[in-house]
């Protein structure tokens, strides 16, 4: 039992060196797409921007994704970030007059990264719920 909980430990801490090591820093595509719970029918197209990544960012990638999967939002935190293996699970909560709450897995190799956001927005006091699919793949340097 002890051996198991040690063995537990480890891979916790070394899971996040894991998990960024793989990242390769360079020009990246992302991909979003979006869609809102409220309004099935709603389906804008997906919205593909460049970004990119420094050592830093792939060292910890999760200092992208508040701005590509909240754009608008402002002053965002984590509340809870842990990663197994080489998949990021995370909450945030952004301030502004989005007023923004998020979770997301996303899963990355060294040139691809893949995942899903559920956020939630208080839109004149109403909450708003949508899900996006996050997908991004390496172009080469900067």
């Amino acid at each position: 039992m002890r051996l198991t909980i040690i063995t537990l430990a480890l891979l916790t801490t070394l899971s996040t060196p894991a998990f960024a090591a793989d990242i390769q820093p360079g020009l990246w595509e992302l991909t979003l797409e979006t869609r809102v719970a409220a309004t099935p029918d709603f389906s804008p197209p997906p919205n593909t921007m460049n970004q990119c990544l420094t050592e830093q960012d792939a060292q910890d990638p999760s200092r992208v994704f508040g701005g590509v999967a909240n754009p608008g939002a402002s002053d965002c935190t984590y509340t809870e970030k842990s990663y197994v293996g080489d998949t990021l699970n995370f909450k945030m909560k952004c301030a502004g007059t989005l007023s923004l709450e998020a979770r997301g897995e996303i899963t990355s190799s060294a040139t691809s990264m893949q995942g899903s956001i559920v956020s939630t927005a208080n839109l004149s006091g109403q909450a708003i719920e949508m899900q996006s699919k996050i997908t991004a793949h390496r172009l080469g340097g900067c």
